[in-house]
């Protein structure tokens, strides 16, 4: 099934965007960047102050597009290092056709191949909403 909308957060009051939770970071110093250490409860609004936020539907067409590119981006950057691998492994069984058809290598870079592209299609699935609201 095709999603038709994905879900974000308002302000019940303002109806705003610019909204969000309280929330506790912490530096990664393998990745050089803050990641999220907990939610809280509490959640807050720039201009209203402390709020219930409301969950509400995109179902705007160029709103779905605009996350749909962003989500399809995030997902070739993901499997960019699995493409890499496997890429290595053909080239590897391309290097030495004979000696690697005889070990079974080309299989197995080719299942390895279409895997990582398989984690590269961007297909929009049930259950693929975004789960993160963006401040930005």
């Amino acid at each position: 099934m095709i999603i038709e909308g994905y879900k974000d957060y308002r302000c019940p009051h303002c109806k705003s965007d610019r909204c969000g939770n309280d929330a506790n970071a912490g530096w990664d110093v393998v990745t050089q960047q803050s990641v999220l250490l907990g939610e809280f409860d509490a959640q807050w609004c720039n201009d209203c102050g402390d709020v219930t936020l409301e969950e509400f539907e995109i179902a705007e067409p160029a709103e779905i597009a605009r996350i749909d590119a962003a989500r399809a981006a995030l997902a070739v950057e993901a499997a960019a290092p699995l493409l890499l691998a496997a890429a290595d492994a053909a080239l590897a069984a391309l290097g030495d056709l004979s000696a690697a058809c005889a070990k079974g290598s080309v299989p197995m870079a080719i299942e390895q191949l279409t895997a990582a592209i398989a984690a590269a299609r961007t297909e929009r699935k049930e259950g693929m909403q975004a789960g993160a609201h963006s401040l930005a």
